[in-house]
């Protein structure tokens, strides 16, 4: 029988040791400071400055002080009040996204012919690197009120291939890992336009975990069993972290349309858009929670939130108990359903947050999408 000629490593197989954020931080660190030590001068280095320094405000702020960072951040935020504008203006120049589709050519076609793992590893990463990069750069000007429209939606369009051709990049698992490791676990309340950029990892991250599910793992050589649980425990941390990130972007998308909704005229028909959805998991992950939200939201409109069993039955064993999501509470009816108005939802910013039971335990978030 004859294989595909796309052929994806499991995630787990394709590690060579645990992920580590503190390598991937103290490089991004160094490079910045070479930057700060020859210029910025040229267009490439104003680049490289503003990609770096938004790559770093992802970054968990206990890492960079760990790798004592903290300075060199400093230094680019005086460099960027003196000259950000002309900076970013320099660096808008650089991003080449139609190249950059060009490319991806041949990352496909490396998974089509035999050739060494190595090269499909690192042409995986340095395609993604240079996504991340001119999202990062566009992100960074927009701080600056510099906007390039075309520019904006031909990263859009890449964005949009990745997200179509994800299982491409799961060659870079390990840097994939250890960026999203890094990143801070508040970053869609810290900085939206910041999180957004992160999205990109989720769809991987989905790709890998179909990988793992499609592959017969038999001829694979296994980790060592500590070093397992332990990169599954971070690959599930993280998986839950940019969840997160576009939960909390789904929830600004909601307030942002609510507030622009037009009254329909007699007659008049909304454009369909599918649903948003929302997944978590009991602690012992034998149930499941899902909440379905409307792509066109009403102010008085009720959402809800189904507790399901493995065999997508409904959970009539939590009839009565209390349910907390969002900071609103609610209680569990005997069809095992909780109901919820959307704009109570929408008032604050913890709709990650799903707690159940006379305990309030909490429930982590396994999945979101938009």
């Amino acid at each position: 029988m004859n294989e595909s000629p796309y052929v994806f490593p499991s995630l787990t197989a394709t590690c060579h040791g645990i992920p580590d954020p503190l390598v991937e931080v103290d490089d991004w660190l160094s490079r910045l400071q070479d930057v700060l030590h020859t210029g910025p001068e040229t267009a490439d280095e104003a680049f490289d400055l503003l990609a770096l320094w938004a790559k770093l405000r992802r970054v968990r702020p206990e890492l960079i002080e760990q790798l004592d960072g903290l300075d060199a951040l400093s230094q680019v935020d005086v460099l960027l009040a003196e000259q950000g504008t002309h900076l970013a203006g320099q660096a808008l120049t650089v991003p080449h996204p139609q190249g950059w589709l060009e490319e991806t050519q041949a990352l496909q076609q490396a998974f089509e012919e035999v050739g060494p793992a190595e090269d499909r590893s690192e042409l995986a990463e340095r395609l993604l690197n240079d996504l991340d990069d001119a999202q990062l750069v566009l992100y960074a000007a927009r701080r600056r009120e510099i906007q390039d429209l075309d520019l904006e939606s031909d990263l859009d369009d890449c964005a949009q291939w990745l997200a179509e051709h994800a299982e491409l990049f799961l060659p870079a698992a390990v840097q994939i890992q250890a960026v999203g490791m890094a990143m801070r676990t508040d970053l869609a309340d810290f900085d939206y336009g910041l999180a957004v950029t992160a999205l990109k990892y989720l769809d991987i991250l989905r790709a890998a975990e179909l990988a793992e599910e499609e592959l017969a793992l038999t001829h694979v050589p296994q980790l060592a069993p500590a070093d397992a649980r332990r990169l599954a425990a971070r690959f599930h941390e993280q998986r839950q972290q940019i969840a997160a990130i576009r939960l909390s972007v789904i929830v600004v998308e909601l307030r942002d349309r609510m507030r622009r909704l037009p009254v329909a005229r007699a007659g008049e028909t909304v454009p369909f858009a599918p649903p948003y959805w929302c997944q978590w998991v009991s602690p012992a992950g034998d149930l499941t929670a899902r909440l379905t939200l409307p792509s066109q939201p009403a102010a008085d409109e009720p959402v809800m939130l189904e507790f399901l069993s493995p065999a997508q039955e409904r959970a009539t064993s939590l009839a009565d108990q209390m349910v907390t999501l969002h900071g609103v509470r609610a209680t569990i009816d005997s069809s095992g359903k909780a109901t919820f108005l959307l704009s109570q939802l929408l008032e604050t910013d913890q709709l990650a947050v799903l707690r159940v039971g006379p305990e309030q335990v909490e429930w982590p978030l396994l999945e979101a999408s938009s």
